[in-house]
């Protein structure tokens, strides 16, 4: 009878945590699986690509400048070829379209990631059930799809590009156009999620936090949307977008680790507090309860 007594008091005190939901614990891992990628391909463009780092527009990242090439020398600038596709006689350019090709194919795993992040996360916010909210998840959803869409177009123009037996206008327009719709798509979604943030009722996060990541979502679109005409910015934003990522892995998977690694121990009652404290074996009446005493 007393053991019963004791766990009742114990899970009166103990309820469960209704914050730690599956689609938290999903959106934080999706998080981490693309940091991860992104890294690891981020560093193997890095080592890999054997020119130096200065392109158009001042673009320092070379898959970017691909990316955002509007013209033949723009595409040679980053190449140093006027036929990828043909064999080279130079070592640096075939290393160099080799690690392109490379990266390119790697961008059709690192799709999936980022965009399901990017509406996963959304969603998670605005979980109401007012038109508002079924509105805004309805537009998440079909906007990180057609950015998926432009972002698979756009490396298609790439691999194109790269095996193609000479560069001209319409090689870098085929490449242009659909990475512009994506960055524009990508800027919209993020000044949706800072909206979402907003007027998210959501209580995953605290509210000065949830206006905190709002203003840094919104920021991050207003530049990509300044990319458009100044393409050196799409980088700051993405940098800005990468830091966002990192601090919601933190804040999506905190609690999980807190809980498994740190085992918090819940406070318990003792209720023969006098004859212990008589007995010098207790010196307060709550004391911290861990897996032993379940």
């Amino acid at each position: 009878m007393p053991d019963q007594v004791r766990q009742t008091t114990n899970d009166k005190h103990t309820p469960p945590d209704l914050h730690l939901s599956t689609g938290r614990l999903a959106t934080g891992l999706l998080a981490v699986a693309m940091a991860a990628a992104g890294l690891i391909f981020g560093f193997q463009l890095k080592s890999d690509y054997p020119f130096e780092h200065n392109f158009h527009d001042k673009i320092n990242s070379p898959i970017l400048a691909l990316e955002l090439s509007t013209s033949a020398d723009d595409l040679k600038e980053v190449l140093h070829t006027e036929n990828p596709g043909q064999s080279n006689s130079d070592p640096s350019v075939c290393k160099a379209i080799a690690c392109l090709r490379a990266n390119t194919f790697e961008d059709f795993v690192f799709i999936p990631l980022y965009t399901s992040f990017l509406g996963a996360f959304a969603w998670l916010f605005a979980l109401g059930t007012s038109r508002g909210d079924v509105l805004r998840r309805r537009a998440i959803v079909t906007i990180v799809i057609l950015v998926a869409a432009f972002d698979c177009a756009e490396n298609i123009g790439i691999l194109r590009a790269l095996g193609a037996s000479s560069i001209s206008l319409s090689t870098a327009q085929a490449i242009c156009w659909p990475s512009r719709c994506k960055w524009g798509l990508f800027a919209v979604a993020l000044l949706l999620t800072g909206w979402i943030l907003v007027r998210s009722s959501s209580l995953l996060y605290s509210l000065p936090t949830k206006r905190l990541l709002a203003l840094t979502y919104g920021a991050a679109g207003i530049l990509l949307l300044i990319g458009l005409k100044r393409p050196q910015v799409v980088e700051l934003a993405t940098s800005v977008f990468a830091l966002l990522t990192i601090i919601n892995i933190v804040g999506l998977l905190g609690p999980y680790v807190e809980k498994t690694l740190l085992k918090p121990r819940t406070p318990a009652y003792v209720p023969d507090f006098c004859d212990r404290k008589a007995r010098k074996e207790a010196d307060v009446a709550v004391y911290p309860r861990t897996s032993s005493d379940i």
